[in-house]
């Protein structure tokens, strides 16, 4: 069992985090960037922007899509604490598709960073309408 989300994008541990996404039949574009130090304010054309600490003590952040078989893809990052902020865009409508799709509808810019403790998740930017249905 999951722990509820708090801001209808991230649930996790701080070991772990899953996003939760609206494209259920088909593929999401994801972009990541690492940084050195926190980025800039977030671009106003995403829908939602949220932050979440994580501790990769083993210096290995691994992003996998759970249900799409494919294996994970490790991301090296340095050891301890990190902060991602995950940029959405698009969630709404992939969740209202009901069909496969061959080209991606909803978008992800992960950013990470190192940080020296861990932080509370925080949303930087929205909510967007699938997190405010998520929170109800």
């Amino acid at each position: 069992m999951w722990p509820g989300s708090r801001d209808g994008l991230f649930v996790g541990e701080d070991n772990w985090v899953a996003v939760l996404c609206g494209t259920q039949w088909g593929p999401l574009d994801l972009r990541v960037r690492k940084h050195d130090a926190p980025p800039g304010g977030v671009d106003q054309d995403w829908d939602m922007a949220a932050e979440w600490s994580l501790d990769c003590t083993d210096g290995i952040l691994n992003t996998q899509n759970l249900y799409g078989g494919n294996p994970p893809h490790a991301i090296d990052v340095p050891p301890g604490w990190g902060r991602l902020r995950l940029s959405v865009r698009g969630r709404q409508v992939a969740q209202e598709v009901t069909e496969p799709l061959d080209v991606a509808v909803e978008n992800h810019l992960l950013e990470l960073w190192p940080e020296p403790e861990r932080h509370d998740p925080a949303v930087v930017h929205g909510p967007d309408s699938m997190a405010r249905f998520l929170r109800s």
